[in-house]
């Protein structure tokens, strides 16, 4: 008996590859408009299907109405009838295998629940920015086999919505923007962010390229969000000049005769923020070393903060301490004439300088710093500041700073600019007093010529 070959009209692209080859037990795809996302998501559902006959798997959106017009309009366009049956009046589809696939809706938290008790082999959510982050949560709660099967959970994303900060949060940060698979230290899941814009979409590239046009002529914050899949762009951000590719680098060892020096926003019941800063001989500043405390964190006292500050520094020689302008003043609950600068120093630091306090000024020179600008020599865009990798608080919450109402010159205080004021600080207090390399130890004929030169001037005679 001969088999019957069905084909299936897809050929994916570069990027859907990696989307459908990921170890991940989480992936998220996207990140910009145009980059094949339901259509990806679509295709995942269906190889999941084939490869496990009698999954249960779910495909959701915002509304039945997107329902139709994405992912069930996907799913008639590329799954050839031969392998399916599908149910119009329940938006079910079931595969000749027994798989069946439902489509659904969820708008909220409430929509989400009604889905518990349920066990779900695969969940496919399109557009999970569209989606607060309790939601998503509950629907994964039903993500589970009782058959067997590896369970599976895909997303597709673009910037921006309601889900934008946790989505970010959860998938592009910690993933480095899609450069390395994380583990989640809670659930144990691997979490892989595939991003894709509108440029890797061969098929909307060939044949609708007015597409990328109007993409193109939308106004700068929309472009950098839908064109580029920028995350780090929003309504009110201060820092819109904030890119991740431009500003976060991967640490590497700090020459010993760069300048360096240390600010600190204070803190104990709130977060504290230490920074640690260098600059190279062309006056670059690098912010290279991060220690904090977040909110959940257990609170360190002021004199234990000092303690780690200089194991952390070691032999490190920095030739300033800023510290925020609270910390000069006397403790209200300590012993008359005490200050948090006075536990710094039990704790072994000294010689702090008091920060500079013009909100103003601040915002103003991280607007510089951020700058891009084009390094000839390099043949790439780059800045006056540069962020190790490993100071994620700093990278997470800069540009996420809010332009605050009525003063558009100042950032919005809020719960998250524990960081940003401390680098602020930081910053502010550098002068432009670039680093110089040691000088060339002299051979001794050039060392007797120095002396002999040396022994002229101060007779009055020159060569």
């Amino acid at each position: 008996m001969s088999e019957t070959v069905v084909v299936v009209p897809y050929t994916p692209n570069e990027k859907q590859k990696v989307f459908h080859s990921s170890p991940a037990d989480e992936r998220v795809y996207g990140g910009a408009k145009g980059g094949g996302k339901s259509c990806a998501l679509v295709m995942e559902a269906l190889a999941y299907g084939l490869e496990n006959p009698g999954a249960i798997s779910y495909l959701f959106r915002e509304t039945y109405d997107d329902l139709e017009a994405n992912l069930i309009r996907e799913w008639h366009e590329k799954v050839p009838p031969e392998l399916f049956n599908y149910n119009a009046s329940k938006h079910i589809a079931t595969l000749v295998n027994g798989t069946t696939i439902y489509f659904r809706y969820i708008r909220n938290w409430e929509d989400a629940h009604s889905y518990q008790g349920r066990s779900m082999d695969f969940i496919g959510i399109d557009e999970l920015t569209s989606h607060k982050e309790d939601a998503v949560q509950e629907l994964l709660s039903c993500l589970r086999s009782p058959k067997g099967f590896t369970p599976k959970f895909c997303a597709t994303c673009n910037p921006g919505g309601v889900g934008h900060t946790w989505v970010k949060n959860r998938y592009i940060i910690p993933t480095e923007y899609g450069r390395k698979i994380v583990k989640d230290p809670i659930t144990s899941n691997t979490i892989q962010f595939i991003p894709a814009t509108v440029y890797d979409n061969f098929v909307i590239m060939d044949n609708d390229p007015a597409y990328v046009r109007r993409l193109e002529n939308l106004p700068e914050a929309q472009k950098k969000a839908y064109l580029y899949g920028d995350w780090d762009i929003f309504q009110g951000q201060m820092f819109e000049e904030f890119n991740y590719d431009i500003h976060v680098v991967e640490p590497f060892d700090i020459p010993e005769h760069w300048r360096k020096w240390l600010a600190v926003d204070n803190g104990y019941t709130d977060p504290f923020a230490w920074y640690w800063f260098a600059v190279d001989e062309q006056g670059t500043v690098y912010i290279y070393r991060e220690y904090t405390r977040d909110y959940d964190d257990p609170k360190v006292h002021y004199s234990d903060q000092a303690k780690k500050v200089v194991e952390l520094t070691g032999d490190e020689h920095l030739v300033m301490r800023i510290a925020g302008h609270d910390a000069f003043n006397t403790h209200p609950l300590a012993e008359k004439g005490k200050t948090i600068i006075s536990y710094y120093q039990e704790g072994g630091l000294t010689g702090f300088q008091r920060c500079v306090t013009d909100r103003i000024l601040r915002a103003a020179t991280w607007h510089e710093y951020l700058k891009p600008y084009y390094d000839e020599v390099e043949d790439k865009l780059t800045s006056k500041v540069k962020i190790f990798n490993t100071c994620k608080k700093l990278i997470e919450t800069l540009p996420q700073q809010q332009i605050e109402e009525n003063k558009p010159d100042c950032v919005a205080e809020s719960d998250i600019d524990h960081w940003y004021d401390a680098a602020g600080y930081g910053l502010i207090a550098y002068h432009n007093k670039y680093s110089r390399k040691p000088a060339r130890e002299m051979t001794p004929l050039e060392r007797h010529k120095s002396m002999k030169a040396k022994q002229l001037k101060r007779r009055g005679r020159t060569f």
